[in-house]
């Protein structure tokens, strides 16, 4: 029987420098540190409604990279904001802190949101996109 009427729990990545990661979704996304675990290399961020929404596991430095295509697997993840406005105003930030753009900003072809996509320190592709009724609804069915 197949898994119905669920959402997604996290995202958990691997990366190279847990410091550098944590603070790029700390300034870039706005989430806040919610736990750390220092035995086992990981921090974990959240938007403030679960306890995390984002676990980043340190492999180390030497880790294959994902930008570079070494390692076949996330493609990407989304992170969803209620206005185009917000996708538009995360752009000027990027560009000053010289993080590498993908894609956007652009109206998707087939969702028809904003979208902007952009590499983290590790060259996985973060999306931002608005999805507006994502937010208009009260409260989520059970």
């Amino acid at each position: 029987m197949p898994v119905r009427r669920a959402t997604l729990g996290h995202v958990a990545l691997t990366v190279r420098n847990l410091r550098k990661s944590e603070a790029f979704y700390r300034e870039i996304l706005g989430m806040a540190v919610s736990d750390r675990n220092p035995r086992m290399r990981m921090s974990f961020l959240s938007f403030g409604k679960e306890h995390h929404d984002v676990a980043l596991i340190e492999a180390g430095k030497g880790a294959p990279s994902a930008e570079n295509g070494d390692v076949a697997g996330l493609h990407h993840f989304c992170v969803y904001v209620g206005t185009s406005k917000e996708v538009d105003d995360l752009v000027p930030r990027l560009k000053k802190k010289k993080i590498p753009i993908v894609s956007g900003p652009e109206i998707l072809e087939v969702a028809r949101n904003r979208s902007v996509s952009f590499l983290d320190p590790d060259g996985n592709r973060v999306e931002v996109a608005c999805n507006a009724h994502k937010f208009r609804r009260k409260s989520r069915e059970r």
